[in-house]
Formats: structure tokens, sequence, C-alpha cells
């Protein structure tokens, strides 16, 4: 059964929502290669047909440039596919066409055969894409505007194409597997955010707490090495820093760790095994917030920390994420994304409007409960005490949990956000080595949700 979304005209807010395609997978299953040629096939007929019309002479390719037809088109057919899971941005990802960009991420793919066979795709109604444009954001005031890369999206077409050879983005990583790219850095810089475009990439500096920060991240990769994982990505992390070009930076800004499996739908997660076995997710329940009230020594609320009275715990959340993103109280207005959540979640059968939703829930009137609830939420300051500030601490107390269970204990644990996800059979001493860590680096006990 296909996805209506496959079909429906995207806003703003879907394009910014795409995933890039990083061009990296290769064919693995039977399935896989079959699905390909049949592809390349009508891919090889359509640029026939139309370098005749052009009058350009036809020419057999080289043994290595046909190497390259089928390397270029796995990638993007695997990106396409998994894409087209992706609901949020309505099917779509991005992928540059500077040529730089191929040569620089260890792609098989070519930036030559990507052209032509992009442009075969769409004329053949397989692919959908919108070139790239010119974006302005005016969030908290404006900012300079940028170039978004071209979005492209599988049609239901080619989306069928792939499910007659038993191919879904439910089921892609049992047809492909992905290529680690050359000269992955485990450690990544990045300046502050703009908007919501993530700030650019640093270079990292060669001091010896960079190299032992290298260090801990290739510990973490090696016990993944030294385990099976199925039904997800191969778990490579890396290390991410965020706000790189602030004073007094000293890698501790962001700090998570980051994966492709991460990019994963909470129900296709649900078919990761490691070793074998079925998983859980041990997740810190009101992460960022529960280490607020423990660094600035006040003491937390008793109960569900997203509960008030008379206010959906979702909406009491959406609050309190809005808060710590931006670094202050001062609320004006509904963040515009978890605005479109909440109305599409507290709608039920009727949808609920923009103005209903602002009715029921003016921000002035809901950030002041939540405020009520939550005092300690008057500490926030932009750049001195903020999501940055927070998500380090957090990543430092994952980190610590995740070394212990696989170094100590022969224990895999995947990183998510404020999550791990371990085997099942594992779920008591996973539980105990999140707990520990996080009591050791705070000096609180955490409340540990499993979600299975």
């Amino acid at each position: 059964m296909l996805d209506s979304y496959l079909t429906t005209e995207a806003t703003k807010d879907h394009l910014v929502a795409a995933r890039m395609a990083t061009l990296m997978h290769e064919a693995k299953s039977d399935y896989a290669v079959a699905f390909r040629n049949v592809v390349l096939s009508e891919l090889n007929q359509s640029k026939a047909e139309r370098d005749l019309a052009a009058g350009k002479r036809a020419r057999r390719p080289q043994v290595k440039e046909l190497q390259s037809h089928c390397d270029t088109l796995d990638a993007i057919l695997a990106d396409l596919i998994l894409a087209s899971g992706h609901r949020e941005a309505l099917g779509y990802c991005y992928r540059s066409a500077n040529r730089q960009a191929f040569s620089s991420s260890g792609t098989k793919a070519t930036s030559r055969v990507y052209d032509w066979q992009m442009d075969s795709l769409e004329a053949l109604g397989l692919v959908d894409r919108k070139k790239g444009y010119k974006a302005i954001e005016d969030f908290e005031g404006p900012i300079e505007d940028y170039r978004r890369a071209t979005r492209i999206r599988a049609t239901p077409a080619l989306v069928e194409h792939a499910q007659r050879h038993g191919i879904t983005h439910d089921n892609i990583n049992d047809h492909y597997i992905k290529r680690k790219a050359k000269l992955s850095a485990p450690l990544e810089l990045r300046a502050g955010k703009q908007s919501d475009q993530r700030g650019r990439i640093l270079s990292c500096p060669s001091t010896a707490k960079a190299t032992e920060l290298r260090q801990q991240v290739e510990r973490i990769n090696a016990i993944y090495a030294r385990h099976s994982f199925a039904g997800m990505p191969e778990p490579v992390v890396r290390r991410t820093f965020n706000c790189a070009d602030s004073e007094g930076f000293d890698f501790n800004k962001g700090g998570r760790l980051w994966g492709d499996f991460q990019n994963m739908s909470p129900e296709a997660r649900k078919n990761i095994r490691i070793n074998g076995q079925p998983v859980v997710e041990l997740d810190l329940k009101a992460s960022q917030l529960t280490i607020l009230y423990a660094i600035t020594k006040t003491r937390m609320p008793d109960g569900d920390p997203y509960h008030i009275d008379g206010m959906p715990r979702s909406v009491v959340k959406a609050i309190v994420t809005a808060m710590i993103g931006l670094g202050h109280n001062n609320i004006t207005r509904w963040p515009t994304e978890s605005k479109k959540r909440l109305m599409d979640e507290l709608g039920g059968e009727q949808p609920m409007t923009s103005k209903t939703f602002g009715k029921v829930y003016p921000i002035t009137a809901t950030a002041a409960k939540v405020l009520k609830r939550h005092p300690v939420l008057y500490h926030l300051s932009p750049g001195k005490l903020d999501w940055a500030d927070l998500q380090f601490i957090e990543s430092e107390v994952l980190i610590s949990a995740i070394l212990q269970l696989g170094e100590d204990c022969d224990i895999p644990a995947l990183p998510l956000h404020d999550s791990i996800i371990v085997p099942k059979k594992d779920t008591a001493i996973g539980r105990m080595c999140l707990s520990g860590a996080f009591n050791r680096k705070l000096r609180r006990n955490p409340q540990i949700e499993m979600k299975e």
C-alpha cells in the first residue's frame, strides 16, 4: 500500500524537514540488484532517446563506466526509498549536485552519472525534483539569506517498482549496506546555528583534549564492531559539538553522538536486533529539565514534570522544550513545527485551526503556567545556560553509560538522543548503568522509562 503523502504538494516546512541523501548505499541482496537492473535498463533507453532527439552520437560505455552506472543508481535508489518513509518531509530528501560534494564524501556515485540518471528518472516520472532555492528566515529577527539544495523524492511509480522486488523503506537495510565515508572524523565541530540552519562545520584543533575525545568515540565504535546488528544501518557514530565559535568554547557545548540509525522511525526501530536479540529503549525522562534542576541545585517537583492540571502533557513539554531551545523564557509565539504537531495531535477527527489553537492555548498564559510549575526555567540564559550546555551534560551521561556497558559488561548500547537502545534481556543492567552514570555526574537519580 502506497503512502498518499508522496503525491502531496510540499510546503516550505516539508522541504526544510528533508534529510540528506548520502549516496553511500550499495546493493547487497539479489532483489536490490534486480531492482537496479530493471530501472537502469529504463534509464538507458530514456537517455538514448533524448540523445537521439538532440542529435548526439550514441556510444557503447566502457566496463568501468558500466560499473559506475550501477554504483550510482544503487546509491540513488536506496536513498529515495529510504526517504519515502519520512512522512514529515513528504518523502523528500536533498542532495547537492556540486561535484566537490561527490569527490569529498567517499561515495562511489559520480556527479556526471548522477546528473544524467536523475534527468532520466525525472523524465520517466520516477522522481519528483524541486530545484535548489533561496530561503530567508526571520525567527527572532532577520538573518542573511542562503540557498537550499535540490529536493528529490520517489514518485509512487518508483515506490511500486521497489515493492515489486520486495523492497520498502522499512526493510531497506535488508537489501542495501551503507559504506563508511572516507576519513570519517569521530569528532565534528559546528558553529552556532541560525534559525533552523545548522551551523557551518569548523576545523577541529589538534589538542590533547581533542585527541582524548576522538579516542573515546573510537572506543565506542570498537564496542559495536564486536557485535552483530540487524534491521538497521551499520552503527558507526561520531560526536558533534555545537557553538564551537562561541567565546570560551572548550568542547562543552552539544556533544551528542550521532549515527545513521537515529534517522529510523520509532516503528522501524522495533525491528532492530542486537546479537539476534530484540531491543528496548531506556529513556531519561525529561532529561534536560532534570539536569537544569540538578546544576542549579533546585528541588524538582514530585511526579510527572510535564503534568499541569487542565493542560495536555504534550503542550507542557513543548513549552519547556522551546524555552530550553531558545535559552530564555520570554516566548512570544508558538514555534511553527510544535504548533503544527500539537494541532494535529489535539484536534482529533476535527482538525484544529491555528486560530482555535491560539485561543485554547494562548502562548503568554500557557508559558506562565509552565513557569509557575518550573520556576527553574528562569535560570536559562542564551549562550550561558541553554540547550547546548544541557545537551553536553546529557551526552556525558550517555557516553559514560555506553562505555561501562560495552567495556565492563560486553553489552552494546546505542545512543538515541536522551536514550540508549540495549538488548531486551539486558534491560536491568542497562537501567542500572544509565542511572549510575546520571547520579555520578549530577548527584540526582533520574526517572528512566522503558519503551519496547
